[in-house]
């Protein structure tokens, strides 16, 4: 499990915004707009097909670390509890790996595209769930911040009522906990009236 943590860590590290921002626009992304190297900036500074192919590649390097674990903890004697704790933990490696990653001076995204990759392996059924409001509350509200840390405390919640409050199921409480971390200044920016939208059916 170590090895995939480490392997999990190096994968969230690859920084897709930022190859894609400085190889196809000759510009970094994070030197543009909130600074972050996630799809949202993507898409504000280069267009939504900039920034859906960032979240595509988010996406996949948040489901190929926890997905190739749990295709090869099938084959062992591991109880189902244990494999799912694991697989927790190399979502969150990878997580912090695109948060902080060691390819992109550990200035990255926020996360969230990453980890719901992670989540739509391990609770596939939450996760679509959670993504089905998402966009609802983005179309609603036009707030990217809002509607992943609802999203993410709706999807966590439904494990954890899923699983009775188990001990195991306290582990993916870390998935709304580290977006919250990673959007704390998009809260403030909420609380005071002043945070940027993104119109998600708006041409540009």
């Amino acid at each position: 499990m170590f090895l995939f943590i480490a392997v999990g860590y190096l994968i969230g590290s690859i920084p897709f915004a930022v190859l894609i921002s400085k190889y196809k626009f000759g510009k970094d992304v994070r030197n543009m707009g909130s600074g972050n190297a996630g799809a949202t900036n993507m898409a504000r500074n280069f267009g939504k097909k900039a920034g859906l192919l960032t979240l595509i590649l988010d996406v996949a390097k948040g489901a190929i670390p926890t997905a190739a674990y749990i295709t090869i903890a099938a084959s062992h004697s591991q109880t189902t509890a244990l494999n799912e704790m694991s697989a927790f933990t190399i979502a969150y490696a990878t997580g912090l790996g695109h948060i902080f990653p060691v390819f992109g001076g550990f200035k990255g995204g926020k996360g969230v595209a990453t980890l719901l990759g992670s989540m739509l392996v391990v609770h596939p059924q939450f996760a679509l769930i959670g993504l089905l409001f998402f966009v609802v509350i983005l179309w609603l509200s036009s707030y990217v911040s809002l509607a992943s840390i609802i999203s993410a405390l709706l999807f966590s919640g439904l494990v954890a009522w899923q699983q009775s409050f188990s001990l195991a199921s306290l582990l993916v409480w870390g998935f709304p906990i580290l977006l919250i971390y990673t959007h704390r200044s998009n809260i403030v920016r909420l609380v005071q009236g002043n945070e940027n939208k993104t119109h998600l059916f708006k041409k540009k």
